[in-house]
């Protein structure tokens, strides 16, 4: 009897199974498996076997219209195509196909009302590593992921329905913090909370006309996107699985496969190329001093020379005659002599940016410039008028920089504002601004909002965005140049097409260079993930290079390992002695580039020609510089020395003994000491009694810089190991630079050096705390005299040749 209630078991759980398998549809690769249950949410996803789905509350996609969100309630599977019945029996038919690495899903069909596709979202109950950028979990030895296949299938979620889905699915994400901005969950293409990750993409329909919050402007107007770039249909993502270890060359494999931009530099794949991470001089190089450039260029070992401002309009791109006097042509033979001497030449722009003096704007202003609203006027103006009366209006509430307007072929600026009843008055118009004409205009034109930016700039529109993008191409194909930073991408963003915009200006430089050209920008999107070669920013130029956004930096080397990323530190800049600053030192520049050797990464050099030309120590900065990065690029620190330079407290320096052979110091540096001779007591002779501490025994360097009026002589140091002296007079604005071999010399204010100091005596510091006595002799009240020491423990030896 028990015999045949079991098999009676058996068979029930049989029919069970069998009628379970045959309510999933089941998608699968060598390593990737996904079931999806026949309400159209997925019931498994397996890695390697593992599952790594958290519940069965993701859909296979999410529609967002008419301010709701609808679910799938039913899919039917049809020779590889599966359709997606919707809440209220709309219908989306999606395409699947199979390959080696991934599974791809694209919508084929959709209703035309549909205002968003979502993919998802996708829960997981993995987040050991989580790409928020590339879209990539890592956990153990597996990663999985989703890739956007095209520009208009973007990372996130739809802003207008992004609070609706986060409560219709019970979650919110976590943020992420860079150098540049703050990521939020619903621009991710993965974020997570504490029970693991969520995937999210989506497709929005951008083939109408919106209104729609832009850069925090309620109901900011957005154009339409002309043809299928603006519609659902295409929208396309892939899934795949696979070893961690084999993570960055799947995503290269899918590149391939798909046909995404898969930029290589000399025959390798530019995000597993280590040339991809090296540092370039930023500087504002000319014709007339290329030469000079190249040797500075060539002493720091650097390969690319990039002109910080070479443009004197934005818009066409029209070359700034400080930069070349000349055109495309002339660029091109600038270029072509740097590359001949080994040398490849950058240039800065400000990507979609417009200045007022470009032919864009006057004297005929296009029809493509960028609009943030259309204003009804209340009465005809003429030609004349310097005061406008509209219909009141909310956009005023949203302050800019040029107050512009546009009316037929003339722009106008104005000052102020006024409401009076229903109606605005806009005050203090200029008539025909930015060299337009004042024309007269009747009460039915449409007047608009123009767009603009603190820079004082405009922006494109939409379909002008890509002239300018076209420009780019042609003017890097002309000339060869070989490297661009996309500064102000969040630019495109003014348009209303949000991470759309910013891929496809990005994506359609891309596709008209004919040579490879390093490009980054200081933030990271999906799809320019694939087509930017690094990220870098700019330095904070008020602040010392110590303390200049170190944690930020930091930060955003955390963010290229989640994001498989090429590394970069940002810019430093090499400064000139200024009221607030003094020149930059070998202990700074050492600071930063030991920071770049912990970390494994590239950075910017800023150094203007007027510094470039004046600093004394120029030439023993850019053969740090060189020695440095010559040690990085061929990985010679060990592990344990890259952990000990990534602390932001620690100081270095770098000694070449010969190719192969460098001696590296643990240095410590002091605070600066003040000796103030108008805070002394009368007749209290000059000089200063000071607790110094070190972490090494030995000898000693020093700065010793007079500021205030007047002069000093005979500077002297007592120590409990001896007195250090110094004969000599020293004056208003000089240094004593007094280094570790024992001798000393004058220098002025950017050390440029003017006399040998006499030294005599000898002191040094023990471990510890250590009473120095300070004296001078000086017959002035104003006299401030700053010193700052330099210990140095014993060196370690880094050989090139065990790697």
């Amino acid at each position: 009897m028990n015999r045949i209630k079991s098999s009676f078991l058996i068979i029930i759980l049989l029919i069970i199974s069998n009628v379970c398998f045959s309510a999933n549809y089941i998608l699968q690769n060598e390593s990737l498996s996904i079931s999806l249950n026949e309400k159209g949410f997925f019931s498994s996803i397996r890695v390697n076997n593992v599952e790594i789905l958290r519940n069965s509350n993701s859909p296979i996609i999410t529609i967002c219209t008419n301010d709701k969100i609808l679910l799938p309630t039913k899919i039917i599977p049809n020779n590889g195509k599966l359709t997606v019945i919707l809440e209220d029996g709309s219908q989306v038919i999606l395409q699947t196909s199979i390959v080696h690495n991934s599974i791809a899903l694209e919508v084929i069909d959709i209703a035309e009302d549909a205002e968003a596709l979502l993919f998802g979202p996708l829960f997981l109950n993995i987040h050991e590593e989580v790409g928020e950028i590339i879209g990539v979990i890592q956990e153990k030895n597996f990663a999985f992921g989703i890739q956007a296949l095209n520009i208009k299938t973007c990372a996130g979620l739809p802003s207008k329905y992004a609070q609706k889905i986060f409560q219709q699915f019970g979650y919110s994400g976590k943020s992420t913090s860079i150098s540049t901005t703050t990521i939020l969950p619903e621009n991710m293409a993965a974020t997570q909370d504490d029970y693991g990750a969520i995937l999210q993409f989506f497709c929005r329909n951008r083939s109408r006309e919106e209104l729609c919050k832009t850069m925090n402007c309620e109901n900011a107007l957005s154009l339409p996107v002309d043809g299928e770039e603006g519609k659902i249909v295409g929208a396309k993502i892939a899934f795949f699985g696979c070893n961690r270890a084999q993570t960055l060359n799947t995503i290269g494999a899918l590149e391939v496969e798909y046909r995404l931009p898969h930029p290589m530099f000399d025959g390798i794949w530019g995000k597993q190329n280590r040339d991809c991470m090296q540092s370039y001089l930023i500087t504002d190089f000319n014709e007339s001093n290329l030469d000079f450039t190249i040797e500075k260029a060539q002493k720091a070992g650097f390969k690319y020379i990039y002109q910080m401002d070479p443009f004197e309009k934005w818009g066409h791109f029209n070359w700034n005659p400080d930069f070349v006097k000349g055109d495309d042509e002339q660029v091109a033979k600038i270029v072509a002599k740097a590359e001949k001497a080994g040398i490849h030449v950058g240039i800065h722009t400000l990507s979609n940016f417009i200045t007022t003096n470009d032919e864009y704007v006057t004297p005929i202003p296009s029809q493509h410039l960028l609009k943030q609203a259309k204003l009804s006027l209340i009465q005809d103006i003429s030609e004349r008028d310097t005061l406008i009366r509209i219909i009141n209006n909310h956009y005023f509430e949203f302050p800019l920089t040029l107050n512009t307007l546009q009316i037929g072929d003339e722009l106008i600026t104005f000052r102020q504002q006024e409401v009076s009843g229903n109606d605005m008055i806009l005050k203090g118009c200029a008539r025909g601004a930015f060299g337009t004409t004042a024309s007269h205009h009747s009460k039915d034109e449409t007047l608009y909002k123009l767009w603009d930016y603190p820079y004082k700039t405009l922006f494109p529109d939409i379909e002008l965005q890509d002239s300018l993008a076209d420009r780019l191409g042609e003017l890097f194909n002309r000339c060869q140049l070989r490297q661009i930073s996309f500064d102000g991408l969040e630019g495109c963003s003014y348009t209303g097409h949000d991470e759309y915009a910013i891929s496809r200006f990005v994506s359609r430089c891309y596709k008209n260079w004919k040579n490879p050209v390093i490009n980054d920008a200081s933030r990271l999107g999906h799809y320019t993930w694939h087509i930017h070669t690094r990220m870098n920013w700019g330095e904070p130029w008020g602040e010392e290079i110590r303390v200049a956004q170190v944690n930020s930096r930091i930060q955003n080397q955390e963010f290229f390992v989640r994001n498989l990323f090429p590394r970069m530190l940002g810019w430093f800049q090499i400064r000139l002695k200024s009221k607030k600053f003094e020149a930059t030192t070998e202990e700074d520049i050492e600071w930063a580039l030991s920071k770049a050797a912990g970390f494994d990464a590239g950075y910017a050099m800023t150094v203007n020609m007027k510094t470039l030309v004046n600093h004394g120590q120029m030439d023993l900065l850019l053969d740090d510089i060189k020695n440095w990065d010559y040690l990085r690029r061929n990985e010679a620190f060990s592990d344990a020395q890259r952990e000990k330079f990534r602390d932001p407290l620690s100081e270095w320096h770098l000694e070449k003994f010969n190719d192969s052979h460098y001696y590296l110091y643990p240095v410590f540096i002091s605070k600066r000491f003040q000796c103030d001779v108008s805070e002394m007591q009368p007749g209290q002779p000059g000089g200063a009694d000071w607790i110094w501490k070190s972490d090494y025994e030995g000898r000693f360097a020093m700065r010793i810089f007079l500021d205030g009026e007047g002069h000093i002589e005979n500077p002297a140091f007592k120590t409990s190991a001896g007195v250090l002296k110094f004969n000599c007079t020293l004056n208003e604005n000089e240094y004593i630079l007094f280094d570790h071999s024992g001798k000393a010399s004058i220098t002025d204010k950017n050390y440029n050096f003017l006399r040998v100091a006499e030294v005599q005596g000898e002191a040094k510091l023990t471990t510890g705390d250590n009473v120095v006595s300070f004296s001078f002799e000086t017959s002035d009240d104003e006299v401030i005299v700053v010193v700052r020491y330099i210990v140095r423990g014993n060196p370690e030896i880094c050989n090139t040749l065990q790697n």
